[in-house]
């Protein structure tokens, strides 16, 4: 199909953010193939601040708490969207509220995420792309753009820091999905071993709700802790002065591939194939036979008083620590 008579597009992803992150390739893509066409997106408040300096996209719409099905905020926000004449709406988060919206904003060309574990999450966004671009290359990168102020932010920030600096993203202990969070005492071990090896510094990252069960990281030498401290955006901003991230799946290990810092992911649940380090960083994933299960809770924790997947539990501070290179 021809897209000769598409001028305008609006692309839809809400969250999370690391999905967000991944369909920046998809964008990028369409704007090279087509660079007179002129790209919006729909995401969330929260999101925002990830793709707001991005030089491919037009403007960005955000929906809030009140976007609710058939609440008089979805039909503003329609009728706001309906003014832009969309030609094309790429929709990437293919719920029922998502598609009323689109009906109400009149938009009548519409292509569809159809999720796959077979690929890479990029790979799969930009697959939705192909329908009414077929001739798209593969972004082979990630690519993230931090506003002025975010990036002073940080190198005033981490100024003085000791280098290496290395993120720890140890946040996610609440996490719905069990089997892709890291035992907090072996991120502690990890911690330790790194600061004897490197004598750098260790920035803590992640959800302000673990911050009080993270908060023995602190005894890590040198350890700086900016756990729920930081926006996102200048959380984003101090990854990228780092020189090594280390997370779990999460939005925040997705961010540091984007700003090209070196990552470590750890996996366990999760297929790695679908959601690991796009293009570079290293994907250490647990050895366990069940792995990848992809479910959000772990079988052996059913009638367990543990919180930690055998999964993770299996992941060896020394075998990651192996696997790190740093000048």
């Amino acid at each position: 199909m021809q897209n000769n008579d598409i001028k305008k597009i609006l692309i839809i992803r809400i969250g999370a953010i690391g999905d967000v992150v991944h369909t920046t390739a998809l964008y990028r893509a369409i704007k090279k193939n087509c660079p007179d066409i002129k790209i919006d997106y729909l995401t969330s408040e929260l999101i925002k601040p990830l793709i707001i300096n991005d030089p491919d996209l037009e403007n960005i719409f955000t929906v809030n708490p009140k976007f609710k099905m058939f609440s008089p905020y979805t039909k503003e926000l329609a009728n706001k969207l309906k003014k832009e004449n969309y030609d094309l709406v790429i929709n990437l988060q293919p719920s029922l509220k998502i598609r009323y919206l689109i009906f109400l904003a009149g938009i009548k060309k519409q292509s569809v995420y159809k999720k796959s574990f077979k690929v890479h999450a990029v790979k799969n966004f930009w697959q939705t792309g192909l329908k009414y671009f077929p001739n798209l290359d593969e972004e082979q990168e990630l690519k993230l753009f931090l506003r002025d102020e975010a990036k002073n932010f940080a190198k005033e920030k981490v100024k003085d820091y000791k280098r290496p600096i290395i993120v720890i993203n140890a946040g996610g202990i609440m996490s719905k999905r069990q089997g892709r969070t890291y035992p907090v005492e072996k991120w502690l071990d990890l911690g330790n071993k790194l600061q004897q090896k490197y004598s750098g510094t260790i920035i803590l990252n992640g959800a302000k709700e673990d911050k009080d069960i993270l908060s023995m990281l602190e005894t890590i030498p040198n350890c700086i802790n900016l756990i729920g401290e930081l926006s996102l955006e200048n959380s984003c901003a101090v990854i990228s002065q780092a020189d090594l991230m280390i997370s779990g799946d999460s939005g925040p290990l997705h961010i540091a591939t984007a700003l090209n810092v070196k990552s470590v992911g750890l996996f366990g649940s999760m297929p790695s194939n679908r959601t690991g380090c796009y293009s570079s960083g290293i994907n250490i994933v647990s050895k366990k036979e069940c792995v990848p299960c992809n479910k959000r809770k772990c079988k052996f924790l059913k009638k367990s008083k543990k919180v930690y997947a055998p999964c993770m539990e299996e992941i060896e501070t020394d075998y990651i620590l192996s696997k790190i290179e740093l000048k």
